[in-house]
């Protein structure tokens, strides 16, 4: 009779066993799994909350198209106050996300303005004194990414807002003037401006506003600057391209707006002036502006020869 109780104890051990094994484990589990479960909810809010990179991105679309529906830049201190909040560290993340969703959906992209030019000797002076001089701007533009064959007025209409024909007009307006300016060397007098103003019979007003208005809302806009300079004893006034004037219009724009003036009319050798007027960098390396003219290439060469004499020999020693 003992030995078959033993018998019979043994497996009932081992099934005791073998039922509080997996109950272990599966104890073991329940404890871990209200731990992964918090990490997949934080997960999903990573993904789908609001600060979230698709969220984050989604904000700064719509901060980037307000922006420049109201020709503002977008700069980054506000786009950390406005759009990120808590989230400043994952500025780089989120712009490249934007950037790349305003590519795919809007065909455009948000492009760094260049710092503010130094045009005056104080300017200058100023630069060279500081140490610490910034690289970047940190404020952008929207710019488009179409190809040419999709930008006609048909696909890209000008804002209704205030009316088309007023939007039309001032994007007109301002790549001329931009265009005189750079054709000019960069830098155009207001003495002159005024007369190629009233060439135009735009010296008072313009289908946009009176003249002063209108050039006072490009230098809002940042397509134009004016410059006031007196270092040299007497106050003179200038223009320079602006920033956002430089970015959406650039040499490209201003050689493709005196084509269509030119039209079929246009000389042979149009676009080679254009680039010597631009100063844009020939086959040589060199820029236009920094070649020196044709007949002042070989000046402060002379050929050997015997030494010139004053007196009446100079005239017959010309060659």
């Amino acid at each position: 009779m003992p030995p078959i109780s033993r018998k019979r104890r043994a497996p009932v051990d081992e099934e005791e066993d073998e039922i509080a094994t997996p109950t272990q484990s599966q104890r073991n589990r329940g404890e871990e799994s209200p731990v992964d479960e918090e990490d997949d909810e934080e997960g999903d809010e990573q993904e789908s909350g609001s600060g979230s990179l698709a969220q984050l991105s989604k904000c700064l679309v719509r901060y980037a198209l307000a922006c420049e529906y109201s020709r503002i830049p977008i700069r980054r201190q506000d786009v950390g106050q406005k759009v990120l909040g808590s989230h400043s560290r994952a500025f780089k993340q989120v712009f490249e996300a934007a950037n790349a969703q305003l590519m795919d959906t809007f065909g455009m992209e948000m492009v760094e303005l260049p710092n503010k030019e130094k045009v005056t000797t104080r300017q200058k002076r100023a630069a060279a004194a500081s140490e610490s001089q910034p690289k970047n701007s940190n404020q952008w533009v929207l710019r488009s990414t179409l190809p040419d064959k999709f930008r006609i007025p048909d696909i890209i209409s000008p804002p209704s807002i205030p009316t088309s024909e007023v939007e039309s007009a001032y994007v007109g307006l301002y790549t001329m003037i931009i265009s005189l300016i750079s054709l000019s060397g960069g830098t155009l007098s207001e003495s002159r401006l005024d007369r190629f103003l009233k060439r135009m019979n735009a010296d008072q007003s313009t289908p946009v506003d009176s003249t002063p208005k209108l050039l006072a809302k490009m230098i809002k806009d940042g397509y134009i600057v004016r410059v006031k300079d007196n270092s040299a004893g007497e106050e003179t006034i200038d223009y320079v391209v602006g920033s956002r004037g430089k970015v959406e219009v650039g040499d490209e724009g201003v050689m493709n707006f005196v084509r269509t003036v030119y039209g079929d009319d246009a000389m042979e050798d149009l676009d080679q002036r254009l680039n010597r007027s631009l100063g844009i960098i020939d086959g040589g390396g060199v820029p236009s502006q920094l070649q020196p003219p044709a007949n002042e290439q070989g000046a402060g060469r002379r050929r050997p020869g015997r030494p010139r004499r004053r007196g009446h020999d100079d005239e017959g020693d010309d060659e």
